[in-house]
């Protein structure tokens, strides 16, 4: 695993340098003047997929609790879905619903504002998925995600499916 973040990491340095962006160091203060970190909440055991919604409202994953949860514009914590398919990366579709990484079965989701669940990808070549993990919902509603191979404790298969990690694309009338 920390080789193919490894490799990740240097892959995104790369593309930075070849922008001609500068690197940051560990040492430099990336905050705005006078503005200051507050601790919101703890007692998460893996926190993923930040994304907001239309509104404002943040949406993240609690993973390994197989929940999603929601902090409110009025600084309400709650829980949105659970289980929520052990998901991963999210990001909001244009008609406002949650696209989730969920990769307890392999799967893509698409979670409608009051949690109802549709399954929108769980194979490609009748095989499964390895493990989505990020998703992007391009401005034209084509939906673009990572499958990477992060062995999980609650998987049975010990090799990626699809025999490599790829990055997919569906496009926005779902057809692949």
């Amino acid at each position: 695993m920390s080789g193919s973040r490894s490799a990740a990491g240097a892959s995104i340095a790369l593309a930075l340098a070849l922008a001609g962006a500068q690197p940051v160091t560990a040492s430099e203060d990336l905050r705005a003047p006078g503005a200051t970190l507050e601790k919101l909440a703890g007692d998460f055991s893996f926190t993923e997929g930040p994304t907001a919604d239309a509104a404002g409202n943040v949406f993240f994953t609690d993973q390994p609790n197989d929940r999603i949860l929601k902090w409110s514009l009025d600084g309400k914590l709650s829980t949105f879905l659970q289980p929520a398919g052990r998901s991963n990366g999210m990001y909001f579709d244009r008609a406002g619903n949650l696209i989730a990484c969920a990769d307890e079965k392999n799967e893509l989701w698409s979670i409608a504002k009051d949690g109802k669940v549709t399954v929108i990808w769980k194979d490609n070549d009748g095989k499964k998925l390895n493990g989505p993990n990020d998703v992007w919902v391009h401005p034209s509603g084509s939906l673009y995600f990572t499958d990477p191979f992060y062995k999980r404790p609650w998987w049975s298969h010990d090799a990626p499916p699809q025999g490599g990690e790829h990055v997919y694309r569906l496009s926005a009338d779902r057809i692949r």
